[in-house]
């Protein structure tokens, strides 16, 4: 009796206790429940804001990319042709969607897209040029009407460096995108402004507001959100759907605003559930003496469940070990065999450490004992550290195998006590270290990549600079001596050699990136090596008039026709005498001599070409690794050159590959002597003479041809190409009609009379349609001289994958632009034959 009247009586306290602490209870829930949902909306906004930078970051990538390309010491012909190409390139590699990218470089606009009325815009005014000139970074403006556009638009500008010049772009914020809206909290608002208020993005339930009543909803609380008044967790705004809500909100780094607004009464949902709880709780301690039963089963019944959680866990732990941190023991929960078989399941530590020491990876061994010494897992528990580990070899049956420990610490184990937990982890670790050695191999495949990369553009530079140059200096002496029509033609006869070499160096260019092969190609053909080398030698002569060096030349050869590939040989020949003109000081001293070793057993001459200077030299470690791509030397005289470090690799390379020989000599301060060793062979001597070129390719022996009147359909879309094109084959006595693209060839073609054309010259790379469709078109129609008529390809590109198309089209013949009028003139002469 008396038991169940102190049960009685503890019903009745537990009855009014539950009365009231309920309430309070509630209103601390409440206040929990409202602190939660502060910080949940803030970090979603926070979250928000970070993808929102993210999409930015894209812009201000490119901003800065071009910046870069786009400073002073970088040269870019024509920036506006240069805008439109990053922007392609921007399009292709990032996808952004309405991307508007332009410059205002020495008062003038550069855009990717033509502006119109550029002039009567006054850049210097607006708020972009002005903020990228006083911020050092990039400026972001608010978000303001755009006058050509009409539209909404944020324009981030950043000056360039070292000038008062600016690059921008605008972001739309009609193109960003609601994708980072999926995951947003049920019945919650999402606004994204800049920090003036001006709405960028925004998410809201009601979908029949309209933009402007939006914008001045959000006004409203957004100067209450500036001026902290919503810092507080149980702030709150009637929303634009009528409830109550809470403001939440976090400010990117370039000002703008990520507002999240989320109802109260879905953050303060467990309330509802918490007064029904009540009511249960009132009829559980109302029948109490039958849930105290009930509690003391289910009590043991969880128990038994957490027991047997307790054995899963454990099941994929090999050993489980508590350490008692106070008393130095361990209590074995779960060894392996060989731990049991030597030691009891109680007992010291450090016993526990001396037999791991027989298991454990002798390397790793110290670093384990260091790491799970008593003293530093003392310092981890004080640290609150709850999970420690990691990974160490360990003998299993005579071989090693991969463990992973953990140190386990928690409140509810005995006080200053870890678990430690041994788990079995080789294929999984095996698999990891796979991942990284295969991680490890693409990076290298991408640095070698990159090398090879800049080994391309570092030869393509170096290649082209000596035929710039003297076209430079020969139009110069042109303009000097206009009235002497022989030094001006004579000029111009170099100058076309030049222009001839340039064309040639980016058709190889051209083809190193295609990488038809995969190795150098050496194209031979018949020229006079004294000519040649002369024109090559006037080339730097015209260079050195100001320069104070000496240029001495001695070229002695008595077969002075050759067959071989000029081009490479004048690309070792620039190779080395750029360089030693580069080495060389002033008053210093540059040799030249090209001779002719005879073999009159060979039809092969062994011609000799030593290029000597008397300036810098290299020192013996250098000469050790010159042949090296990138290694320059870097000692006394030389270290103040600048170079790449791929001339001499990419002379080495060409020498080898036309089989002949390279020697070099050299001291610091005495100057170098390369030694190159070539096998030319001879051509009979009488080769006609004044051309660089021999047999039917020379203009004497192009055919004839006549055009009398009859019509040529020519399609080109470029008006330069077009005119050169029309000219040409007037002054062959055609008659000419001009067609834009392929489309307006077919049109023309099938809109003439049978054998109306004589000829259909098309270029391949056309808007509408390009010339290949046209000419498989044209070879299509239902009429005989579509199978007939000659078809000639026209195109900058060479490659044998170009030639194989038009073949493919139905066209007879394959030219290259520019359009060498001889060879223009043979293929016609062949074709109409």
């Amino acid at each position: 009796m008396k038991k169940k009247k102190k049960i009685y009586w503890s019903l009745i306290l537990c009855i009014i206790i539950a009365a009231v602490v309920f309430p309070f209870s509630v209103t601390q829930m409440r206040d929990t429940l409202l602190k939660s949902g502060q910080s949940m909306g803030a970090e979603v906004a926070s979250k928000y804001g970070a993808r929102e930078e993210m999409y930015t970051e894209q812009y201000e990538y490119l901003l800065n990319l071009l910046e870069y390309q786009l400073r002073p010491g970088n040269t870019i012909v024509d920036t506006e042709q240069f805008m439109k190409n990053f922007l392609n390139m921007a399009d292709e590699t990032m996808n952004l969607t309405g991307l508007e990218i332009y410059s205002y470089i020495d008062g003038e606009i550069a855009a990717a897209t033509p502006w119109e009325d550029d002039v009567s815009y006054h850049v210097e005014e607006t708020d972009w040029y002005q903020g990228a000139l006083r911020t050092d970074g990039i400026y972001y403006t608010d978000v303001y009407e755009d006058v050509r556009l009409k539209t909404e638009v944020v324009t981030l500008a950043k000056r360039i460096e070292g000038t008062e010049n600016v690059v921008a772009a605008d972001l739309y914020p009609e193109n960003m995108a609601d994708s980072i809206l999926e995951d947003l909290p049920d019945q919650s608002h999402y606004f994204l402004s800049d920090g003036e208020g001006t709405l960028l993005n925004w998410h809201v339930t009601r979908k029949d507001l309209s933009k402007e009543e939006i914008q001045n909803r959000y006004l409203g609380f957004f100067h209450d959100i500036k001026a902290g008044k919503h810092a507080s967790y149980d702030s709150s705004i009637e929303g634009m759907d009528g409830k109550q809500r809470g403001v939440y909100y976090f400010e990117l780094d370039n000002g703008w605003y990520s507002v999240i607004t989320i109802p109260f009464n879905q953050l303060l949902e467990p309330l509802k559930e918490s007064w029904g709880m009540f009511l249960l709780v009132m009829m559980f301690f109302i029948i109490l003496l039958i849930a105290f039963l009930l509690l003391e089963y289910r009590a043991n019944k969880k128990a038994r469940l957490y027991n047997d959680i307790v054995r899963v866990l454990g099941n994929s732990y090999y050993a489980l070990y508590m350490i008692d941190l106070n008393q130095n023991q361990y209590f074995m929960l779960k060894g392996s065999d060989y731990v049991r078989e030597r030691l009891p399941q109680k007992g010291s530590y450090d016993a526990l450490l001396d037999i791991l020491k027989e298991i454990v990876e002798d390397d790793t061994y110290q670093q384990f004992r260091e790491a799970f010494a008593r003293d530093n897992m003392f310092e981890l528990t004080r640290q609150r550290v709850r999970d420690f580990g990691g990974d160490f070899k360990r003998m299993f049956n005579q071989e090693y195998r991969w463990v992973h420990v953990q140190m386990l610490y928690d409140e509810s184990l005995q006080q200053d006590s870890v678990v430690l937990c041994f788990k079995d982890i080789d294929n999984t670790k095996k698999q990891e270290l796979s991942r990284m050695e295969f991680m490890q191999e693409s990076l290298n495949s991408v640095d070698q990549m990159a090398k090879s990369k800049n080994i391309f553009f570092s030869n393509m530079s170096h290649d082209m600079r000596t035929p710039l140059n003297g076209i430079i200096g020969l139009t110069n002496l042109a303009m000097e001596n206009l009235e002497d029509p022989k030094r001006i033609k004579d000029a111009f006869r170099k100058i076309q050699s030049l222009s001839n070499q340039l064309l040639t160096l980016i058709n190889d260019i051209l083809e190193l990136s295609k990488m038809e092969q995969g190795k150098l190609e050496i194209r031979n053909q018949d020229f006079n090596i004294r000519e040649n080398m002369e024109e090559l030698v006037f080339v730097y002569q015209t260079q050195i008039t100001d320069k104070q060096k000496q240029f001495d030349v001695l070229i002695h050869v008595d077969d002075e026709w050759v067959n071989s590939d000029w081009s490479r040989i004048q690309q070792i020949l620039d190779n080395l005498l750029s360089n030693a003109f580069k080495f060389t000081e002033e008053n210093g001293k540059i040799r030249l001599q090209v001779t002719e070793q005879k073999d009159y057993n060979s039809k092969f001459g062994k011609y000799q070409i030593i290029v000597e200077d008397d300036g810098a030299g290299m020192s013996r470690d250098f000469l050790k690794k010159i042949f090296i791509p990138f290694e320059r030397e870097t000692k006394f005289g030389a270290a103040k050159v600048a170079g790449t470090g791929l001339g001499m690799p990419i002379v080495h390379d060409l020498v080898i590959k036309m089989q002949g020989t390279i020697e070099v000599t050299s001291s610091l301060g005495n100057g170098t002597t390369f030694t190159v060793m070539l096998p030319l062979e001879i051509c009979n001597t009488d080769v006609s003479g004044n051309t660089e070129q021999s047999g039917e390719d020379t203009p004497d022996s192009v055919e004839e041809l006549d055009g009398n009147g009859r019509k040529v359909l020519i399609a080109e879309d470029n008006e330069i190409n077009m005119e050169i094109g029309v000219e040409i084959l007037r002054m062959f006595g055609f008659e000419v009609e001009q067609a834009w693209n392929g489309k307006e060839a077919l049109d023309l073609f099938r809109e003439s009379e049978e054998n109306e054309y004589a000829l259909i010259v098309m270029d391949m790379k056309m808007p509408v349609m390009d010339g290949c469709e046209a000419a498989r078109q044209i070879r299509h129609l239902n009429r005989p001289d579509a199978k007939t008529i000659p078809i000639i390809a026209a195109t900058a590109n060479a490659f044998t994958e170009d030639i194989a198309l038009t073949q493919k089209a139905g066209m007879n013949a394959h030219i290259s632009k520019p359009i060498d009028f001889d060879v223009l003139k043979k293929t016609i002469a062949k074709l109409l034959k």
